[in-house]
């Protein structure tokens, strides 16, 4: 997206019509350049506290979990929605802190975990934040719907300490098959998942979603390692 058209962007921000500005939230992420003092960001600020409902939950949720940004003014705007009138609005407030592992967000995610109905993003969130203070609202949940068994694991201290030591063997097993190659092991603010990125001379970087390469291998590292020597 070029200069001219993030500056038309930023003016639909403020056009009258509100479904505009919803979808006009919903693209500001992809214009972010991640400068503090981004007029991208100032505006997808400003609409999570439009007039209009619609408008406020679809900027929620864009500053909350397309933005993949992070700085005091960014979590202030997402404090606010979480007593927002609308509900829709205040599960995206939550959820955005959640994601930037605000310890304040906990008891806020446990209650929405409380309710008679949780969302996967919900889930997905209490994976990213990894505090053993959801635990208790999350084992009334069955382990096989969507994103439950990831929140469980990353809440869950031995269980975390658990994927956190294969990974380890499994970052091990793969310099021992492919040593030639730079490998790492790291962890994004904004996902529950580990990474593993390879760096080799005929492939370039490549990365793996490492719990994921786990689960194929049935948790065996050393097959891990094999699934991933066989693609480099």
């Amino acid at each position: 997206m070029n200069a001219e058209e993030i500056a038309a962007l930023i003016t639909q921000a403020g056009h009258k019509d509100p479904d505009l500005r919803a979808e006009v939230a919903s693209e500001l992420p992809t214009a972010l350049s991640g400068q503090a003092d981004d007029p991208v960001l100032a505006a997808l600020i400003r609409l999570t506290s439009d007039d209009e409902a619609c408008v406020r939950e679809q900027a929620t949720f864009a500053l909350g979990q397309l933005a993949e940004v992070d700085g005091p003014e960014i979590r202030a705007a997402l404090w606010r929605r979480v007593e927002d009138e609308d509900q829709e609005t205040r599960e995206e407030g939550v959820r955005g802190l959640a994601v930037r592992r605000d310890p304040g967000a906990v008891p806020l995610l446990a209650a929405l975990l409380d309710e008679p109905t949780a969302y996967v993003q919900t889930f997905n969130a209490a994976a990213v934040l990894g505090d053993p203070g959801l635990l208790p609202s999350l084992t009334k949940y069955d382990p096989a719907d969507p994103g439950v068994s990831e929140a469980l694991q990353a809440c869950d201290p031995a269980a975390r300490a658990l994927r956190d030591a294969a990974a380890g063997a499994l970052l091990e097993a793969v310099y021992a098959r492919v040593p030639e190659a730079d490998a790492a092991l790291y962890a994004s603010r904004f996902e529950a998942n580990l990474t593993l990125s390879l760096v080799t001379a005929a492939h370039g970087v490549v990365t793996w979603n490492a719990d994921g390469l786990l689960v194929r291998a049935d948790g065996d590292p050393l097959r891990a390692a094999d699934l991933v020597a066989e693609n480099v």
